[in-house]
């Protein structure tokens, strides 16, 4: 119960989740998350505005399926990669295993989820 509670908590501190954004998806989908990245001109595949995944879903921000894109590893595959990084594989690999197995997965899981609330937050 206490590791959900921290978890939790740190995926409500927007610092954490502005910070992941900046470091793992700015580059592509720009600082503002319009697309506009400084590799997106060299991508085959452009990068979406993150800021009208609401607009475009009736108004109601897509969660779990901005969650599911982000981890990369639940997503099926079936008619080729993802032109995104399998972010949670990533963060599995800074995170380690020192928090052990369970731990660890759930940090992993709360980094993403900041970085889910931040995209939320910059919805127009």
């Amino acid at each position: 119960m206490l590791g959900m509670m921290a978890s939790a908590s740190i995926a409500q501190d927007t610092g954490i989740g502005s910070d992941a954004y900046t470091a793992a998806c700015a580059v592509c989908h720009g600082s503002d998350g319009k697309g506009g990245g400084e590799f997106a001109d060299i991508l085959t595949v452009k990068p979406p505005d993150l800021t009208v995944l609401r607009a475009n879903n009736d108004g109601v921000f897509p969660y779990l399926d901005v969650f599911q894109v982000v981890d990369g590893r639940t997503t099926i595959r079936a008619h080729g990669t993802s032109a995104m990084p399998i972010w949670g594989n990533t963060f599995k690999q800074e995170i380690g295993e020192s928090a052990g197995p369970f731990g660890s997965e759930l940090l992993v899981r709360a980094r993403i989820t900041a970085l889910v609330d931040y995209i939320e937050s910059i919805q127009q």
